[in-house]
């Protein structure tokens, strides 16, 4: 105890700890968090924008169908009884089936830059496909960038380069690749970040606001009531009420500006997240702008991806013969309306038939193998100067052709 004289210059009695200022040793809202600059693929995936994109172009390329063609000379037939279409398409003969090994692949190539798969081989035939997740794949090569030599390692065992299919984007030596972890770390942290504070403070459960009091509390008040608000803003805290004395008010705090604005900017960041992976809310509701969808994101994804299939899954003595190609006839299929009119114009221009346009709709052939043609066309010659008549048979030479007026000439 002590005796002070106060501002009106009289003596009052005052505790020793009446007067200790303890404003920057109290956190009552909001939660600390680590914010960073760089986000690990669990971290992306947890931002429902990266994760709803990601799955959804992954999930559309692993459906496509692969089929395998041969081309000789202007002929290209499509090959049926290929056991390499069994395992791209089907099966794989691994604890992963077809669908989900590509996706997987698909995932790590748009994510990480780079993906690959293990082809067991029988001799020089293909038997199974194995998928390898990214980070348990080390490559090792000599270093040099004339007569260059690569090895996997995986699981401690040394693999040819024959052996892995592989598919990089946006690389510089053709194994390694940047994906969006990579090149758009920054935007994606500030989402994820983002998260972590909102989860943070909503975890709490209590109300934003500041406790006011009336006068000084003593250092026993004060460790008292900081006491009580940890034990009911903890997850550990089994009471959701606390008991203020009485000159001690809470009064409820405005969210701040940084707040406010992380909600404003939440719809945006997805929206830049969805432009990111190349399409807008346009694309699935206007036939135009999924068409573009298609060409501009789905295409050089798969471009890259049948190059690695055709790369690793061909023989030297077939590459050239022979090509994997993905069927995207069906993901361009537009409404029954437009296909039909775009198949009735197709038959007008005779360059398909009917069976052709029944084997794009998946419906059994006819054996109608003709091409109709219009009897009212008349075919012209320019060489020969001649033309002939479908519906009559005649063909005619307008080099020697009589000028006659109508009416002019008798039955002889």
């Amino acid at each position: 105890m002590s005796w002070v004289k106060n501002l009106f210059g009289t003596e009052t009695r005052a505790d020793e700890n009446a007067f200790i200022d303890t404003a920057d040793e109290v956190d009552l809202t909001l939660p600390s968090y680590d914010a960073t600059t760089t986000v690990t693929r669990q971290q992306a995936l947890s931002v429902p924008a990266v994760a709803s994109a990601l799955f959804l172009i992954s999930g559309i390329i692993a459906g496509i169908p692969i089929r395998l063609y041969k081309r000789d000379g202007n002929t290209i037939t499509e090959i049926m009884d290929d056991e390499r279409t069994k395992l791209l398409n089907i099966e794989t003969n691994s604890i992963l089936g077809a669908f989900e090994t590509k996706q997987a692949m698909i995932n790590d190539l748009i994510l990480e830059g780079s993906c690959y798969c293990y082809i067991g081989k029988n001799g020089n035939d293909a038997e199974s496909l194995q998928y390898l997740p990214k980070n348990r794949v080390s490559v090792l090569d000599n270093g040099k960038l004339i007569d260059r030599v690569v090895y996997y390692l995986v699981d401690g065992y040394y693999y040819d380069n024959f052996n892995i299919m592989r598919a990089v984007r946006n690389s510089k030596d053709g194994v390694r690749g940047r994906g969006l972890l990579d090149d758009n770390a920054m935007h994606i942290s500030s989402m994820y970040n983002a998260l972590v504070y909102e989860n943070g403070v909503i975890s709490k459960g209590v109300r934003k606001g500041f406790l006011k009091s009336e006068g000084r509390l003593t250092v026993k008040a004060l460790e008292a009531l900081k006491k009580a608000w940890r034990y009911m803003t903890s997850k550990l805290g089994q009471s959701d009420v606390i008991v203020l004395n009485k000159g001690i008010t809470f009064e409820s705090a405005d969210s701040t500006a940084v707040e406010n604005q992380l909600n404003e900017s939440k719809q945006t960041n997805a929206d830049l997240i969805y432009k990111l992976f190349g399409f807008t809310d346009k694309t699935f509701t206007d036939e135009k702008a999924f068409n573009i969808f298609v060409k501009t994101t789905i295409m050089p994804i798969v471009n890259c991806f049948i190059q690695a299939i055709n790369r690793a899954m061909l023989l030297e003595t077939e590459k050239g013969n022979l090509y994997f190609s993905l069927d995207m006839n069906d993901l361009l299929k537009a409404d029954m309306l437009t296909r039909f009119n775009a198949y009735k114009t197709a038959l007008d221009s005779n360059w398909i038939n009917i069976d052709e346009i029944r084997q794009r709709e998946d419906l059994s052939p006819m054996g109608i193998d003709f091409v109709s043609m219009n009897l009212a066309n008349v075919f012209y010659y320019p060489e020969t100067k001649q033309v002939y008549t479908p519906n009559t048979g005649v063909l005619g030479d307008l080099t020697h052709a009589k000028a006659e007026k109508g009416g002019e000439n008798s039955e002889d």
